[in-house]
């Protein structure tokens, strides 16, 4: 599979902007009120990390298609032990921690409840998203260049808005009716899915068009970015699902894009976002326990007050590293932190180049 490098420093991005709004609800917010307007604004912009995530999903997912082809039996298999082994996994250590730890759960609630909709903690609701994603992605991946895909795109715009502004659906199976109404269910989801698929599928012509016009779009991000900022309303706060951000995510995307060009100027940046962003994945599972244990140490209040806000981010982000690549290294851990590894080059002798020039 071709490597990208700038993805993984776009979903580093990602990842501490997510991380950014986790932290913030775990200590920066007691009563839900912030500790002040700053961490109130730091917050509202961080919900654009959320969808950047499903953007990356959907873009490696159809790049690997592209490039290989879309074999089924691998697809599940590889999205089996991916993503649903370690979905199983953590939702049943957070249920255990809010069991035993917390005493959070509800009585009388069925375990069953929180594996199927997502609510075993807080953030698990979005690998939930992901699996259903991963139901409509053998049709999607039949998709190809040229008008089906762009109008397809756009509907799911259209269907991303309309769903995000409607009250929901009334349905008399409970289990549906509960999916359908959450923040988890994919057409909350699908146009940051879609554009993922176009971004793959258009790959080249994408990174041409910012490079031919990177004066306009540029021009356009500063102008998004204001109106994203003046838009804020701490006593009106918006989430993920903020249909505002159908059209601030595709713009944001393009500025990772151009971000990512001064950070592979420098070696430091480079190398520590990337490593964020290969055990993003990690990050995001097991971040709020990480989040929880320094809100429950001795020396919390010196951490959570609001000057230390980016030294207690960065401790937060540098321990869930740490503890991913730990669970990564156990027996089956790979089954429990998927890290994304680069393969090495092949050196092939240039004897065997021609006999093998048909097997790609």
């Amino acid at each position: 599979m071709k490597y990208y490098e700038e993805i993984p420093v776009i979903r580093s991005i990602a990842a501490i902007l997510v991380v950014t709004v986790h932290l913030i609800a775990g200590l920066y917010s007691p009563g839900g009120v912030f500790s002040n307007v700053h961490i109130g604004y730091i917050d509202q912009l961080a919900r654009l990390g959320t969808p950047i995530f499903a953007v990356i999903s959907a873009f490696l997912l159809m790049s690997s298609v592209l490039r290989r082809g879309f074999d089924l039996s691998y697809f599940v298999k590889s999205r089996f032990t991916k993503i649903f082994i370690p979905y199983l996994f953590w939702s049943g250590v957070y249920l255990l921690y809010r069991s035993f730890v917390e005493g959070s759960l509800i009585p009388g609630l069925p375990v069953s409840f929180y594996f199927l909709h997502g609510t075993a903690n807080f953030h698990l609701y979005f690998i939930l998203t992901v699996l259903q994603f991963y139901i409509l992605f053998p049709l999607l991946s039949r998709l190809k260049k040229g008008p089906v895909l762009i109008g397809l795109f756009l509907m799911s715009i259209l269907v991303n808005y309309a769903w995000m502004k409607s009250d929901g659906l009334s349905i008399d199976n409970e289990f549906f009716h509960t999916l359908i109404n959450n923040k988890s269910f994919l057409f909350n989801w699908i146009a940051y899915f879609m554009l993922g698929i176009v971004y793959a599928a258009y790959y080249q012509e994408i990174q041409t068009l910012l490079l031919k016009h990177k004066r306009i779009l540029q021009l356009f991000i500063i102008v998004l970015a204001v109106d994203l900022f003046v838009s804020i309303n701490l006593d009106q706060l918006y989430t993920s699902t903020n249909a505002a951000n159908l059209i601030y995510i595709p713009f944001f995307l393009i500025s990772l894009n151009y971000l990512y060009h001064f950070v592979k100027m420098d070696v430091a940046s480079k190398t520590i976002l990337t490593t964020i962003g290969n055990y993003s994945m990690g990050i995001y599972l097991v971040h709020p326990l990480v989040i929880r244990t320094i809100g429950r140490m001795e020396w919390s209040p010196v951490l959570t007050s609001t000057n230390m806000f980016v030294i207690t981010l960065s401790l937060t982000l540098l321990l869930s590293v740490l503890l991913s690549h730990f669970i990564s290294l156990l027996p089956f851990g790979s089954y429990l932190i998927p890290v994304p590894r680069r393969r090495k080059k092949r050196v092939v002798a240039p004897a065997l180049r021609e006999s093998n020039a048909f097997s790609e």
